[in-house]
């Protein structure tokens, strides 16, 4: 660590607990918080390089710095001068240079290799966004995924236009199932390969695999450096299957191997996918990866699966957990593999055996995503060769830090927030038992309570609804709640059925029968806050984005306690939403047992449109004019029928906002927007 200043993070972490500020937080210290991700060990286990996110005030962006920590001192120094969009940072395996991504003023992604001495380079020159950047074990290579485009579909034959005319644009013709995702918008026209490229200089990438099909990271290289380890599809129609959007491919997977000799490849699961993310035994001889056999449920628990490296012998190693592995890596005693799960919306890393035994390594994980700040369940972590985890580590009272664990000891080595969160009085966050009125079943769920909260006082109450469905939310820090907050109410939200983290089971009562009991568990929460003695109860509102925009629709439908709503990014009729999403072929698959041509009455039954009748709550119906989750369409035939049946409503469109990527700047305003609605409707509100 020879250039740069070197931050001690003693006094810094000395503040942590500082006694609470003299104000409240507002919307714009969402531009003055800043939050840890992608925490990479060194094999060494000395040195911690990471992603520090903050929402920039002046590009209206979440951009990037890379770090360095010294694990030891905690001292820090900068990998990137300057904040960007940099991210993925890997170390060598020598420990001596640590390659990442970075995206230029061009909008074109490179590969940047930066040497510890303090040299930097730039790898490459490509036109496509590479992912998935993977060291070879000699250090000699680097493997990626990137797109190799395609000509676009074309039908007709254009007239020749005159010289100096002013002519409209040529069509787009499109012949894909799935032709365009959330946040990025149409696709390009091609499909995504492996390469590798020396990192001696650079040059031009070698492509390792061809045709007119897709692969998928992470990557794995064998420890002799002959081959690499990677998921696809190459079956027959791979691509009229349901797309995973947060990969970018074709659902069903399997595990092949490509041999950098000669780009032969071998396909080594054979059951009926999604199985990916391979990671290589340090022996080379076994390869673990995640996955199951797809039975075309709602929801399956993600197995921790290992093979022979040929392919041989697999079999499931975490079938006694009943939880989703979302990732794992190899002990150096190749063994055992450290894995991360989700526990009760709690996400956890153990070391689990051969044999699934766990043992217990970290837990309450957090992460964020994007400016949005609601407490989804999440994390990462990465291990050294001696068993050092460093983890994203969250609470109720920061956003993610990186912390280390080892021995049975954890340590917090930033404290990014210090000064923002000494001097802003946040609102207390604590467990709310409750039991399901339709069935009993304990339904995990939290309560925020107002900065300075005075008990003798009651409250507004806000009810938040996590989306998905099939996703979870956690103890941990929200921004968005503690602006809600700050303005006066409590929050309260929690896990009801059709959740993850809670089992198969659990998650699947809402499988093909959603909305349904989950209504129920919800306003068992509501009750559960009021029989604690400080809700008004006269004052409830109700609020929820994408899976939660739903609940939210269909919470209006079905009773009138709550004041006033708003229904975020909903969707609303699951036969425009089908045939009009980015994941139409997915839920067709997954969530419903017939298209909605077969089976009309199951549609519509299950549609918060058809609930319209009933609604007299004042509701508000907030989307993003570039929603191709659930898609503007959605939320303007909602607030539509509002109008038509004469309830109050305001339909708030932001504009370029996707479904997940919004700027800090709208977040805010949204933020204010939805207090505002509140308020207007509140018995006490001044008009």
């Amino acid at each position: 660590m020879r250039r740069g200043v070197l931050v001690a993070l003693i006094a810094l972490l000395a503040c942590a607990g500082a006694h609470a500020g003299n104000r409240v937080l507002q919307p714009a210290d969402l531009f003055q918080m800043h939050w840890a991700g992608d925490a990479q060990i060194s094999r060494d286990g000395t040195q911690i390089v990471y992603e520090r996110h903050t929402n920039d005030v002046m590009t209206d962006h979440v951009v990037e710095s890379l770090w360095l920590i010294d694990t030891a001192t905690g001292a820090q120094l900068p990998v990137t001068t300057r904040q960007g969009h940099f991210g993925s940072p890997r170390w060598s395996p020598d420990g001596t240079r640590i390659a990442y991504l970075a995206t230029g003023a061009d909008g074109r992604t490179q590969i940047v290799v930066h040497w510890l001495r303090g040299d930097t380079a730039v790898l490459t020159n490509l036109t496509e966004a590479p992912t998935d950047i993977t060291w070879s074990p000699d250090g000699k290579q680097i493997a990626f995924v990137m797109l190799v485009p395609t000509p676009r579909p074309a039908i007709g034959k254009p007239l020749e236009k005159p010289a100096g005319a002013s002519w409209g644009d040529g069509p787009v013709v499109i012949d894909q199932l799935n032709y365009r995702a959330d946040g990025f918008g149409l696709d390009k026209t091609g499909y995504r390969h492996l390469f590798v490229i020396s990192t001696d200089g650079g040059g031009t990438p070698r492509q390792l695999t061809f045709g007119p099909f897709s692969e998928a990271g992470p990557l794995a290289w064998s420890p002799d450096g002959r081959g690499i380890y990677f998921a696809g599809n190459r079956t027959e129609g791979w691509n009229r299957g349901p797309e995973d959007w947060a990969r970018h491919t074709a659902m069903t997977l399997a595990i092949y191997k490509v041999n950098l000799a000669d780009n032969s490849l071998t396909q080594l699961s054979h059951e009926v996918g999604p199985y990916h993310s391979p990671v290589v035994s340090p022996d080379g001889k076994q390869v673990a990866y995640l996955g199951y056999e797809d039975k075309h449920v709602g929801n399956q628990s993600i197995r921790l699966n290992v093979m022979d490296a040929d392919g041989r012998n697999a079999r499931v190693v975490s079938g006694g957990l009943e939880r989703s592995i979302t990732d794992a890596q190899w002990a150096a005693d190749g063994r055992s593999l450290y894995v991360q799960y989700i526990d009760e919306g709690i996400t956890k890393v153990a070391r689990m055996g051969l044999d699934g035994r766990l043992e217990p390594v970290a837990d309450h994980l957090a992460d964020v995503f994007g400016p949005v700040q609601l407490p989804y369940s999440g994390g990462q972590f990465s291990v050294s060769a001696k068993g050092t985890v460093a983890y994203l580590g969250g609470s109720a009272e920061h956003l993610p830090e990186v912390f280390v664990a080892q021995g049975g000891k954890t340590r917090r080595l930033t404290n990014l927030n210090g000064e923002l969160l000494s001097e802003a009085t946040i609102g207390k966050l604590s467990a709310l038992p409750v039991k399901s009125s339709f069935d009993g079943r304990p339904i995990g769920a939290w309560e925020v309570l107002p900065p300075n909260f005075d008990p003798a006082k009651k409250y507004p109450l806000i009810l938040e609804i996590h989306g998905g469905p099939y996703m979870s939310y956690a103890p941990v820090f929200s921004a968005e709640y503690q602006l809600y907050a700050a303005a006066g109410y409590i929050v309260v939200y929690g896990n009801p059925r059709g959740s993850t983290s809670y089992g198969e089971e659990f998650a699947n009562l809402i499988h093909n029968n959603y909305p349904s009991h989950d209504f129920d568990d919800l306003m068992s929460i509501v009750d559960a806050a009021i029989a604690r003695g400080n809700v008004d109860a006269d004052n409830l509102f109700v609020t929820g984005s994408s899976g939660g925009g739903v609940l939210t629709s269909w919470i209006v439908g079905k009773t009138h306690r709550f004041r006033a709503a708003v229904t975020q990014r909903p969707v609303v009729n699951w036969t425009s939403w089908m045939l009009t999403a980015d994941m139409g072929a997915f839920g067709a698959r997954y969530w419903f047992k017939k298209l909605p041509w077969e089976d009309q009455e199951t549609f519509w039954k299950t549609s918060p449109i058809s609930l319209i009748g009933n609604v007299t709550t004042p509701t508000m119906v907030l989307v993003g004019q570039s929603d191709l989750r659930t898609p503007v369409a959605e939320a303007e035939q909602y607030y539509q029928a509002l109008q038509l049946r004469g309830v109050p409503t305001e339909l708030y469109e932001i504009p370029g906002a996707a479904h997940v990527v919004i700027r800090p700047s709208q977040l805010a305003q949204a933020q204010s927007a939805i207090i505002e609605w509140f308020d207007r409707y509140r018995t006490t509100a001044k008009h």
